[in-house]
């Protein structure tokens, strides 16, 4: 449960900060590379950030929380089986 709450307080954070959160790129898994495109700026996530995707674990249920107070309608089973390349949007 607190890596679901880390993952929400970081998406209120980063909309304060950057705007409303438009996609997700998942471009790398190992190391894991996530590329967060905002309507005032991208961040590149580096690979040991908490957010993960491909596998059931804490840095997916992380990412998910993440996406979800982002204002994301993805579900676990869409991060836990997510690939490089996809790309997630609201």
């Amino acid at each position: 449960m607190a890596y679901e709450a880390e993952g929400r307080k970081i998406a209120a954070d980063l909309r304060a900060q950057c705007g409303k959160l438009l996609e997700a790129r998942l471009e790398s898994k190992s190391p894991s590379r996530i590329v967060l495109v905002f309507e005032k700026q991208t961040i590149t996530l580096p690979g040991n950030f908490i957010f993960q995707f491909g596998y059931s674990g804490s840095g997916p249920d992380c990412f998910h929380a993440f996406l979800q107070e982002s204002g994301f309608s993805v579900t676990m089973e869409q991060v836990t089986g997510a690939k490089e390349g996809d790309i997630l949007k609201p």
